[in-house]
């Protein structure tokens, strides 16, 4: 018993020890994030810093952040994952606040220590934002659940975006939500923002009364219309903690099981509708630029050409770019208007949107293939895009400048820049059987019969490399079944080996006399099937004797091995050095490979 104790506590100690490298090997990352991108005026929130692959517990210290305050923290945490023979580790501090006011909260980068090495973490940015016109603290009367709709502002311009958190409040546990449609809310466009998880319960204290709290849903809305207009109140279906009294079904008339340590709760299912809401949509100022499209928001114009100098009848590309913030979904490119002599093809449309901020950012892009088809200096007219900005609350247009190009005949002067597209393409582009060269072609008679020198040497040679393959296999499978003829197939390998190795000691080395010893006797032994080990010198040279091997070169063996033991066990009573030694084994080995 105390053995196979101290065989497990070793292997303990190993795999703690495995443990901890393994920890130390994983790549140190760290990461800063914030549960929310908007929150609303005294809703609390968190910042947590993730670092994976240390086994240091990160230090880290925020500075004083204007609009919030500290709710709790620092909070810390551990993780220690094994799997496939890897082990990985993350641990965590987090910081709870609740923002004071409403505007943009910036996090700055802060320096983060882990042992003796710092590091620092990325900037984030968060909105908080004013319930303006809607009480959403107060809490129903005598309800223990409920559910609010929470608009980010109810007074906005047609094609301004708004969002809505549909927040529910509960004093009891809540196990599963079901929200099968968005509300209805006609006027508007609506999308749903993606949660990054699962809703967050957040502690919060609301007239006096403390509520678990946790946003459901969060939608962006876009009116598409002016006038009070209405949202419809959420449905949703919640699973939750119920009372439950054991008093309907007691078997006894007694008072005593009317007392509350027998009442209970259970789970049940019931429907929750939060609360309409009407939004003021006001209509865009007059008088109203003429080429304006609808555009609400923030944007930038980018338009040109893909090179400024072409051939008659080949193409060039335009492209027109929109980036910027807003009503993206529904706002279309502006179009450019083209001189006489240039043909113009169906525009190739690309968008990369996305929801930052709690509102739509990105770029939408069209690209038109040009062909002018007279020669000159060409001059198009600037592309133009006019939007309505929501922070100056003015009409803005942007411009991209004119645009100039100059087409060259095809016997003229060379312009410095051609276009990459040719006139064939141009002509085909809305084909769908592409150019096929037309050519002379030349044809060769193939040879009348199909076994051909060349077909019988390919199929000469596959049959040798075949045989060869079944060759070295039965040799292995020889070599792998019979211990003796492996030892005798490697007795030269494992001979060279020891001759490398003697080489690399110093001419002092202890080592180096018997390293060749070993190697002149091991090839013998391995040669003629005798264990080496178990004779000595008058032996090696009768068994020598027997397999036929010339009387000079046994004289020689016996004379070498003699040598070198007196040399080994009495250094200096043969003058010979290291490299000398060397050079006698492997002539000698030579001579023994000839004969055996």
């Amino acid at each position: 018993m105390r053995k196979t104790g101290k065989v497990m506590g070793t292997r303990r100690l190993f795999f703690y020890l495995f443990l901890g490298m393994s920890s130390a090997v994983f790549a140190q990352t760290i990461s800063a994030s914030l549960d929310a991108k908007q929150v609303l005026v005294q809703e609390s929130f968190t910042w947590k810093l993730e670092v994976e692959g240390s086994d240091d517990m990160p230090s880290v210290r925020l500075p004083e952040i204007d609009k919030i305050a500290l709710l709790s923290g620092p909070m810390q945490s551990s993780n220690y994952t094994f799997v496939n023979g890897k082990t990985s580790s993350k641990k965590s501090i987090s910081y709870t606040f609740v923002a004071m006011e409403a505007g943009e909260v910036v996090f700055p980068a802060v320096d983060v220590f882990l042992g003796k090495k710092r590091y620092k973490t990325q900037e984030l940015k968060l909105e908080v934002v004013a319930t303006r016109g809607v009480n959403t603290r107060q809490a129903p009367a005598n309800e223990s659940v409920y559910l609010r709709a929470i608009p980010s502002k109810t007074s906005v311009y047609v094609g301004e975006p708004l969002t809505v958190r549909y927040k529910l409040f509960t004093k009891v546990g809540v196990y599963n939500y079901q929200v099968e449609k968005l509300p209805d809310a006609v006027g508007f466009w609506a999308e749903e923002i993606p949660q990054a998880a699962q809703p967050r319960l957040v502690s919060e204290v609301i007239d006096g009364e403390r509520y678990n709290t946790a946003v459901l849903k969060t939608v962006l809305y876009y009116p598409t219309k002016s006038g009070e207009l209405i949202i419809d109140p959420l449905n949703t279906e919640l699973e939750i903690e119920v009372k439950s009294s054991q008093r309907t079904n007691r078997r006894f008339n007694d008072p005593f099981f009317n007392d509350p340590f027998f009442t209970g709760t259970r789970k049940a299912t019931k429907n929750f509708l939060s609360n309409p809401q009407k939004i003021s949509v006001a209509s865009l100022p007059e008088p109203r630029p003429r080429n304006y499209g609808g555009a609400v928001g923030n944007f930038q114009l980018r338009a040109g050409l893909d090179t400024n100098a072409v051939f008659v009848n080949d193409a060039v590309g335009l492209s027109i770019t929109l980036s910027g913030s807003g009503n993206f979904k529904s706002l279309q490119l502006p179009e450019p208007k083209l001189p006489e002599g240039i043909d113009i093809f169906k525009p190739e449309r690309t968008e990369n949107i996305s929801i930052q901020g709690m509102k739509h950012t990105g770029s939408k892009k069209s690209t038109y293939l040009l062909v002018p088809r007279v020669p000159g200096d060409i001059l198009i007219d600037p592309v133009e895009f006019t939007y309505f900005d929501l922070k100056s609350k003015k009409y803005v247009t942007r411009s991209s400048g004119p645009i100039k190009m100059s087409v060259y005949d095809a016997e003229g002067s060379q312009p410095v820049v051609t276009s990459g597209y040719s006139r064939e393409e141009v002509e085909l582009m809305q084909e769908d059987i592409r150019y096929i060269k037309s050519a002379t072609s030349r044809f060769t008679q193939a040879q009348s019969s199909p076994f051909s020198g060349r077909f019988w040497f390919l199929h000469i040679l596959g049959f040798i490399a075949l045989g060869a393959a079944f060759a070295y296999e039965i040799r292995s499978r020889r070599l792998q079944g019979n211990v003796d003829l492996r030892r005798k197939a490697n007795a030269i390998k494992q001979a060279r080996k020891q001759l490398k190795k003697a080489q690399k000691l110093s001419e002092d080395s202890e080592e180096l006399r018997a390293l060749l010893h070993q190697c002149i006797t091991g090839f013998i032994g391995a040669r003629l099937n005798v264990s080496e080990n178990a004779l000595d010198t008058s032996e090696f040279t009768h068994i020598l004797s027997q397999h036929h091997v010339p009387a000079e070169i046994i004289q020689e063996n016996k004379t070498f091995l003699e040598d070198l033991a007196m040399d080994r066990f009495a250094p200096g009573a043969v003058k010979r050095s290291a490299s000398e030694w060397i050079s006698a084994t492997q002539n000698h080995f030579q001579q023994l490979r000839r004969v055996l």
